[in-house]
């Protein structure tokens, strides 16, 4: 195929862009390519309706872009709702909006969106030009004729929509980024499968692009946007000196619901068409399916989904049967954004900076109505009140313990340390402590025959997990007062610098607060990547200044055991007799990690009022040892 300009000399440039889960990242990359065969100048962006998480981004090839670098205001609402079709798509005109604001200094640029399981074989001449010569929009409908007496009919089309928004592609205009605006205030909430009462996530609403915008563009080609739905209409041609179409070049043709486990049937959307018998598709589907097997995509396509629906059920939510229940997420989910650098952190918290008052507010509020009546004759406040929280270890709701700084709560006084307190009485955990196993079971799925390392030992911690995973093994830190690796009288003493575990001993390795209190943090790293599995991860949470790259130093250790104090000494634990604090992280914790060799590591940055995980920049810090 050979390529050609991203558009005509005089017309605009050509913006494409696709939206996937980590596990379409293959489909994606196929994509990618065919569209640089075809328009070799034209951009290409992925947005990852997923986690940034779980491959290498260098290795997928491709400019990936994260959910937050949209800059949706109600995505965690999103994301708690939505199915993974309905989220996919509900994103789709906040991508159009970011596509168009990168306009730079040249012409507006056109903006196209596919489909992750679509293959260009020829340029979009026809696209081209209609925008080219003042088009606001390009649609391709489902069909271009009747569809009388076949599987794909027309009450089909007038339930699920005229158009397929597997393809649509915008002019940068004024008059098209307000119908943009429209379209994601729509998809807020009503990006739903609800066949019965007319929608169909995105699509039904593009229906009325039409009547919005002035020159919207109806591509009949029959070349563009061949599927399951409209094989009965085409008959691709692939003897001739390029593919064709009904004797028309063939532009692009669409794998909807393609089964990559059945050779024959290629899509589970229609019983009718199979390889052998789909007019030059079933070929093309071969081909297909031939890369999208390919061992070195093997990992990604098994990778499951982060927030929600990722197949387990069964059932294929994209074609619910009518009346069939709507699924919805587990009450114990909990929404958590990735950050891997201080700049992104940085951006994020400016972009969000009404949302974190609201927040800020909320814990007043709620400490004031916890308060409300309490305190003594002498009018001093109470040292604890109760909030209502879920505990999504031991399940249901319980009226946890907040720990009050001073004994009052004043209006406008001082918050409590959000992290450790929030106390569950039944299995009596921190907010951090919760939080961290709860992101640990609902981002990784351990199971009992991971063996897992907790720096930790005959703690509520530890005897929580020991139920939970058998090959749990815990330890302290004893000094010299019993040989490291021993376990005789006692809990298994370690030194975190120097580990006494054989390499390769552990699948994940939990650590919490341990790494201010350490004279040489970058020791433990490297011990943390020694005694994990490749594959293995180190989830860690320490005290940190987010929006410092270098770390405070408060203390530097000294020859024969002695140490300068470069600030006041600061403690851990009872008054000066806790554990010394020798640091207070900055972002230049991930690149001790990075030395050590872990693989892009990161932090989950989250809160939530139900479980009782407040206050600023509560954080996880993640770290994979390449596999």
């Amino acid at each position: 195929m050979t390529g050609v300009p991203s558009a005509s000399p005089e017309g605009a440039p050509l913006r494409f862009f696709t939206i996937a889960a980590r596990n379409f990242l293959p489909a994606a990359r196929i994509l990618h390519d065919s569209v640089k065969a075809a328009h070799p100048a034209a951009v290409f962006t992925v947005y990852l309706c997923d986690r940034d998480m779980g491959y290498d981004p260098e290795a997928v090839g491709m400019d990936i872009q994260p959910l937050e670098s949209l800059g949706i205001p109600a995505l965690e609402r999103m994301i708690r709702t939505y199915n993974i079709t309905e989220l996919c798509t509900a994103i789709k005109p906040y991508c159009f909006l970011r596509e168009f604001s990168l306009a730079g200094d040249g012409p507006a640029p056109h903006v196209l969106y596919a489909d992750p399981d679509i293959e260009l074989f020829s340029p979009l001449e026809e696209v081209v030009e209609a925008l080219d010569g003042g088009a606001q929009a390009v649609l391709t409908p489902h069909v271009l004729g009747p569809a009388e007496r076949v599987e794909s009919h027309d009450q089909q089309f007038l339930r699920l929509g005229i158009y397929n928004l597997g393809f649509i592609a915008l002019a940068n205009t004024d008059p098209v980024q307000r119908a943009v605006e429209w379209w994601g205030r729509r998809m807020v909430e009503q990006c739903i499968i609800d066949i019965p009462n007319g929608l169909f996530v995105d699509q039904k609403w593009m229906d009325l692009l039409p009547a919005f915008l002035d020159d919207v563009k109806v591509l009949r080609h029959p070349g563009y946007n061949i599927a399951y739905w409209n094989l009965h209409e085409r008959r691709i041609d692939l003897c001739g000196p390029a593919p064709s179409c009904n004797g028309l070049p063939l532009r692009f043709v669409h794998y909807s619901g393609l089964i990559l486990e059945n050779t024959e049937k290629f899509t589970r959307h229609s019983g009718l068409f199979h390889v052998s018998s789909s007019f030059g598709y079933g070929e093309l589907v071969k081909r297909y399916r031939a890369r999208m097997t390919a061992p070195v995509y093997r990992k990604l396509r098994e990778t499951p989904y982060a927030f929600f629906w990722n197949g387990a059920t069964g059932k294929n939510e994209h074609s619910p049967a009518n009346g069939a229940e709507r699924a919805r997420r587990p009450e114990t989910f909990v929404f958590a954004r990735q950050a891997f650098s201080l700049e992104t952190y940085r951006a994020r918290a400016a972009a969000e900076a009404h949302q974190r008052e609201e927040r800020r507010v909320q814990e007043a509020r709620l400490l004031a109505e916890a308060t409300a009546g309490g305190g003594d004759a002498a009018g001093e406040g109470p040292s604890t009140v109760e909030i209502p929280c879920h505990c999504a270890l031991c399940g249901g709701r319980h009226q946890m313990r907040v720990d009050l700084p001073g004994g009052r709560q004043a209006e406008g006084g001082p918050l409590p340390d959000w992290r450790e307190t929030v106390v569950c009485p039944s299995c009596g955990l921190t907010s951090r402590q919760r939080a961290m196993v709860h992101l640990f079971e609902q981002e990784f799925a351990p199971t009992p025959d991971d063996r897992i390392y907790l720096t930790e030992a005959e703690t509520p911690l530890f005897d929580r997990l020991s139920q939970r995973y058998p090959r749990l093994t815990g330890s302290t830190y004893l000094g010299d007062r019993r040989p490291f690796g021993s376990s005789e009288s006692g809990p298994r003493n370690e030194d975190a610098e120097a580990l006494s575990f054989l390499s390769e001993s552990f699948d994940f390795m939990l650590s919490l607060d341990d790494l201010q209190n350490l004279a040489h943090p970058e020791r433990a790293f490297d011990e943390a990547y020694r005694v994990l599995v490749p594959g293995g991860r180190l989830l860690f949470t320490t005290p940190a200044d987010l929006f410092r790259q270098e770390s405070v130093i408060r203390a530097e250790p000294k020859p024969r055991g002695r140490t300068t104090h470069l600030l006041p000494p600061l403690h851990r634990g009872e008054g000066d007799k806790g554990t010394l604090v020798y640091r207070r992280f900055g972002w230049d914790v991930l690149d001790r990690a990075r030395e050590a060799g872990f693989r892009r590591p990161f932090l989950f940055q989250y809160w939530s009022r139900t479980f009782g995980y407040l206050g600023a920049d509560q954080v996880l810090f993640v770290a994979e040892k390449p596999a």
